[in-house]
């Protein structure tokens, strides 16, 4: 795993034999200014990461008890490796992390089971239980990466 987000690595390599310019230097600038807000979304993720994923599931077995039944523990499992992976994009910064570790697997995943308004619905609940949890700052980093899932989800449907 790198340790930088995609644009700073991409922005390091670049610059080989010569300073960087402020432009380049602005996404650093950026990295460093919200590292304190980062760090805790990530630490709220990881201490609340079961609380929500129940207060989602409960959700989606009340509006689908039979899809609950059948792909409850499968919800579950990935739910928190959207969590998971969420977190560290954002301690990262960097959305493309993201959608390269996790979205791609993710989708084929999701297609399989043919159920894509339902799981728009989950993670909907999901972001749902985000919001009442956890402090705004941190629910609003979270937002995007939720986004993305629900609007791939949707371009299938």
């Amino acid at each position: 795993m790198h340790t930088f987000n995609h644009t700073l690595e991409q922005n390091f390599l670049q610059a080989d034999g010569r300073y960087l310019t402020f432009q380049e230097l602005y996404p650093l600038e950026q990295y460093v200014q919200s590292y304190a807000t980062r760090v805790e979304t990530y630490r709220q993720i990881s201490e609340h990461n079961d609380k929500l994923i129940l207060l989602a599931l409960r959700e989606l077995a009340q509006a689908y008890p039979d899809l609950f039944q059948k792909h409850g523990a499968r919800c579950k499992y990935d739910m928190t490796e959207v969590l998971r992976y969420a977190a560290l994009s954002i301690l990262r910064d960097d959305e493309t992390f993201f959608k390269e570790q996790m979205m791609a697997w993710l989708d084929t995943i999701l297609l399989a089971y043919h159920r894509t308004s339902q799981c728009v619905s989950a993670y909907r609940f999901l972001q749902d239980a985000i919001n009442k949890t956890l402090p705004g700052a941190c629910s609003n980093l979270i937002r995007p990466y939720i986004d993305l899932i629900t609007n791939t989800l949707q371009s299938h449907a």
